[in-house]
């Protein structure tokens, strides 16, 4: 590297291997939290062989789109089921639709799948049929080791059945991770340090700690916007960012993305195809999924999100797809830089962005590059230590973002 700028020869996670992955998204949970605002509903019965049926459907159906309109094709590096609660899922349908995409796509040789799950006592007893299926990762939503702040993010699991998961987890998996959440309206320095030391001792290998975050359509956004104090200031937020990242650094964990720490060979596959803007299918519910078409594009597509809309349009169509476009270069140009900026490790930048002026504005990335909010060495941007979350704009095409 020149003047302590990476040299873009540097592995960077996946960003030097093109990798694909598909999403399946299950949108029942026992409960809705009040601070999220994903795409889930309560848990109901549910027409077991109708399901079923809409997710091959629209497996298929995706299969020959990918097929025929994607750039690079190729072997899926990564299967993700997220939620919702897919450990609410029947095994039965998790078992056919991994059939179904072995069948449909060839599979990389240490593909990763990976479901989400909430510690209740319920789930933790279904681990091991999970893992029958094919199952090798699992990403464990335990949000806090502090009762009155699982009482207060409205978490229905207690802080002994976070370690009676994961001590079950940790026996039939060799990966797994859980998620954590901080920045609550009275969480002090002291109190968040002795929460993760107790985090540290789990012996967990990936770590998710994110930041409190009043979402609109949330329980939480009505309740702000009547007043209410739900999460602490932004500068004791800061430091409690700063804090995470010393701790977990000192333990052996690299934040290799702005919310996400891993050991050495732990870094979650499905995550680092998102942020190196790679190829991904959604399937199910409200899925997103883009990959990569002639001409630097992408193509973008959105399933319907109401669960019995969906059903109903994979029953007539075949497939769930709502909203679907193509991205032009600026679009791609956009999502390349936003989502690539998440990384520690840095981008490293197609040569197409440098060809056209109207794409990337050059002179703005060379002032940043003097003010210290980034490197910047051949095509490869990382930020610095000294930009701050929203100081690093790029323009694009006349538009900032």
């Amino acid at each position: 590297a020149e003047d302590g700028i990476r040299d873009s020869s540097t592995s960077r996670g996946l960003g030097d291997v093109y990798k694909r992955q598909i999403y399946v998204h299950w949108p029942f949970c026992v409960s809705k939290c009040p601070y999220c605002d994903f795409n889930s509903h309560i848990n109901k019965d549910i027409d077991v062989t109708k399901w079923k049926q809409a997710y091959i459907s629209e497996l298929h159906w995706m299969a020959k789109l990918y097929q025929e309109k994607a750039k690079n094709p190729g072997q899926v590096d990564s299967v993700f089921f997220g939620g919702g609660t897919p450990t609410l899922m029947p095994v039965s349908i998790i078992e056919e639709i991994l059939e179904t995409i072995d069948t449909l796509f060839p599979l990389a040789s240490n593909v990763e799948i990976t479901a989400e799950a909430n510690p209740s006592s319920t789930e933790t007893q279904r681990l091991a049929s999970f893992k029958s299926t094919g199952i090798n990762r699992i990403s464990v939503g335990a949000q806090s080791l502090n009762p009155k702040t699982l009482s207060f993010l409205g978490r229905s699991h207690s802080v002994q059945d976070i370690y009676n998961a994961l001590n079950e987890a940790m026996g039939l998996f060799k990966h797994v991770s859980a998620d954590f959440m901080y920045g609550m309206p009275e969480q002090t320095a002291s109190g968040w340090i002795y929460e993760l030391e107790q985090i540290l001792q789990l012996g967990l290998s990936h770590i998710s700690a994110y930041q409190l975050t009043i979402e609109p359509g949330t329980q939480f956004y009505t309740r702000s916007n009547k007043g209410e104090v739900l999460t602490c200031n932004e500068e004791i937020m800061a430091d409690l960012y700063e804090l995470t990242t010393n701790m977990m650094s000192k333990n052996g964990f690299e934040l290799y993305e702005v919310s996400n720490y891993a050991k050495p060979d732990a870094c979650c596959r499905h995550n680092l195809i998102y942020w190196n803007s790679q190829d991904w299918l959604g399937i199910g519910p409200g899925a997103h999924g883009r990959f990569t078409i002639a001409n630097n594009s992408r193509w973008h597509s959105q399933t319907r999100r109401s669960p019995e809309g969906w059903l109903s349009a994979t029953q007539d169509n075949q497939h769930g797809i709502d909203i679907y476009n193509e991205d032009d270069e600026a679009e791609f140009a956009r999502e390349l830089i936003l989502m690539g900026l998440r990384l520690s490790s840095g981008i490293d930048m197609p040569d197409w962005l440098f060809q056209k002026e109207k794409l990337i504005n050059l002179s703005w990335l060379q002032q940043f590059k003097e003010d210290k909010l980034i490197n910047l060495h051949k095509n490869c941007l990382l930020y610095t230590s000294d930009a701050a979350d929203d100081s690093l704009r790029v323009d694009l095409g006349g538009r900032r973002i």
